[in-house]
């Protein structure tokens, strides 16, 4: 179990994923540590040889940071995206999201909301106090001066994944 020290307590996140009998271990790490590069699980297994009988193998390590999802997330402008996801399961100092382990191989980041999709997911656990106002700082981005937005407000994208509301500067 790994603490990490902030100025204002410590956090905790988990990644974990499940390793089908099908799926190379290697390309399954690879895609993995795209958004979490210190992600190394205790036991990667080695490729087993086609068909296998062998059963689904779950994943698991602490990383340090959450920077790369971030970083990508600013990339492609999907901020907003990544608080409502982050934090749709938050319950104050716990939530657990999902990323598409598929996306992730190509280096984007595709939260997952509703069943696991084709080409497994990547499962994310973060722990830390105040982690709404901590995830909400942490996708910050200069368009929230004008639009405020805070976990689970009336902006906040639908359970599937639907925007709630629209807000264009267009003129009609």
């Amino acid at each position: 179990m790994m603490y990490i020290m902030c100025p204002d307590g410590a956090m905790r996140i988990v990644v974990a994923t499940t390793l089908l009998p099908h799926e190379h271990p290697d390309l399954v790490v690879a895609a993995t540590q795209k958004f979490f590069p210190d992600w190394h699980p205790e036991e990667i297994p080695t490729r087993n040889k086609f068909p296998s009988q062998s059963t689904p193998i779950r994943m698991i390590s602490d990383v340090m940071s959450l920077n790369e999802i971030i970083e990508n997330c600013r990339k492609h402008r999907i901020l907003d995206t990544a608080l409502d996801a982050m934090t749709m399961n938050s319950d104050g100092n716990t939530t657990h999201f999902s990323l598409s382990r598929q996306a992730a191989s190509v280096g984007r980041c595709s939260f997952v909301l509703e069943d696991p999709p084709v080409g497994g997911s990547i499962d994310v656990t973060v722990t830390r106090e105040n982690l709404d106002h901590y995830l909400t700082e942490l996708t910050y981005h200069p368009g929230r001066e004008e639009f405020p937005r805070y976990p689970n407000d009336d902006a906040s994208m639908n359970d599937d994944g639907s925007s709630s509301v629209w807000i264009s500067k267009r003129k009609k």
